[in-house]
């Protein structure tokens, strides 16, 4: 007698689902892309923060230097020259502008106005910070200007 044939078949058996690696091309080009764009969006990021950087430590050297003059460690004149040359520094080096290198006196109030979107340095408290402040004896109104001037920094955007 002949043995069942049947019998003798082993199981069928499915086979292997495929697995998670490797991905298809598509998810590579969908990495690719977002790898991309991760190196962008940080660029950028960098960059915007490059530009901040002066504008901020510009505000905080102002912070310091207004402290000092508060507690008596700078005169007016040392006050009135320091500032000016925070503001120089700040529109040459912070904002790029190479006209900020040569303006003096009108020339210079004018491009802080131009800057600041207002006629204060022209016509209000920041004249102090034209050429009248290399007076023998200059006049100057701290408690007017330093508004002006935190105002100034704290509105200065790259």
């Amino acid at each position: 007698m002949q043995p069942d044939l049947l019998a003798q078949l082993k199981d069928v058996h499915l086979p292997l689902a495929p697995g998670w690696w490797p991905p298809a091309p598509g998810w590579w080009l969908l990495a690719l892309l977002l790898l991309v764009l991760l190196v962008l969006l940080v660029r950028r990021v960098q960059r915007a923060y490059r530009r901040r950087r002066p504008f901020v430590q510009a505000r905080r050297l102002y912070a310091q230097l207004h402290t000092a003059y508060q507690q008596g460690q700078l005169s007016p004149e040392q006050y009135l020259h320091q500032s000016n040359e925070l503001l120089k520094r700040l529109l040459i080096f912070g904002a790029g502008d190479n006209a900020a290198r040569s303006a003096n006196d009108e020339d210079w109030l004018e491009l802080l106005d131009q800057f600041s979107d207002s006629k204060a340095f022209t016509r209000g408290p920041g004249r102090q910070l034209g050429n009248q402040r290399f007076a023998a004896h200059p006049q100057s109104d701290i408690d007017a200007l330093h508004p002006l001037l935190e105002r100034f920094f704290n509105r200065a955007r790259p």
